[in-house]
């Protein structure tokens, strides 16, 4: 976590409006190149015809889904002849591995470029498979454009709210960040029984309130859910359109996946301020990530660059 960009670690580091957050699962990526995801945390999708006219063949090899020894997971996508299909990539679920029925999902990640390109991190009801989508719910923390490298776009999808939903908002980058694709950055989204908030950067962006949600159908957001990633390419998001072929191979890079549920430990009055603007608290301040190292609250600077965590 040393480099982290100082928006994204203060962002890290405040919790929620409501205490802090307290991490009930995650997964740094950690382990040799070229191998899988842990099978414990994810399942690798092989999908030969997805939906949304994707122009992809999702398959479960390592060319596609894997490791890349740096502490990071790789979505790749491949211009290829593979299954009846032009394109290949990779997308994972952690269906059956574990759900949790509100609090607060995050993961950092860098996009990749190019018209077409479609990224996602997002999260389904785990009832899909005896009530169907879109009424067990949907929740899109993040969906990208690879035309775009300064917006991405968080929505929800239930009964009523579906397909080309209403509760959608786009995000657009400060003119001074990094875009999308040149540096990793952090998307997370805070859910409970009230409603769901869309965060970039600890930015937040859009908040659908159950009352929002209820002027187009039923609040389907109540039971557990479990996360996603995938790189599709093509598809009805952005009109059906193609990369070119020299923006292949493509990659998805994702630095880490955290669950969290809210804490009753509540963050001392005047915090919230002190650790975004770097100011030392009087009882010596300090921080440490999950592997125990220790790190500084520097002022928020977001002309620097947001590199890796590892």
């Amino acid at each position: 976590m040393f480099g982290l960009h100082p928006a994204i670690l203060a962002a890290m580091l405040l919790g929620n409006a409501y205490g802090q957050w307290q991490l009930t699962w995650s997964d740094e990526f950690d382990g040799a190149a070229n191998t899988l995801p842990d099978p414990t945390k994810w399942n690798i999708e092989v999908v030969a015809n997805p939906a949304n006219n994707e122009a992809q063949y999702y398959t479960n090899r390592t060319r596609n889904v894997s490791l890349n020894g740096a502490g990071q997971l790789e979505l790749t996508a491949y211009k290829e002849v593979y299954g009846g299909k032009q394109y290949t990539s990779g997308r994972i679920n952690g269906s059956g591995k574990f759900q949790q029925t509100y609090g607060r999902w995050e993961a950092m990640m860098k996009l990749p470029a190019g018209t077409g390109m479609w990224p996602a991190f997002w999260m389904l009801g785990n009832n899909i498979g005896s009530v169907g989508w879109p009424a067990c719910g949907e929740i899109d923390i993040m969906e990208n454009r690879g035309r775009l490298p300064y917006n991405s776009q968080s929505a929800i999808h239930g009964p009523g709210y579906s397909g080309n939903t209403p509760i959608v908002h786009a995000y657009t980058l400060p003119a001074t960040a990094p875009s999308f694709f040149a540096a990793f950055h952090v998307f997370a989204a805070e859910w409970d029984a009230a409603q769901v908030r869309f965060y970039v950067d600890g930015n937040l962006h859009y908040t659908v309130n159950r009352t929002d949600i209820e002027v187009y159908g039923t609040w389907v957001f109540n039971h557990p859910f479990y996360t996603l990633l995938n790189l599709a390419i093509g598809g009805l998001f952005d009109g059906n359109q193609l990369p070119p072929d020299s923006a292949f191979p493509a990659k998805v890079t994702v630095e880490y996946v955290r669950i969290y549920t809210a804490s009753a430990i509540a963050i001392r009055p005047g915090m919230e301020r002190r650790i975004f603007l770097g100011i030392p608290d009087a009882e010596a301040l300090t921080f440490r990530d999950f592997n125990g190292r220790k790190l500084s609250v520097l002022p928020i600077n977001y002309s620097a660059a947001c590199p890796s965590r590892k």
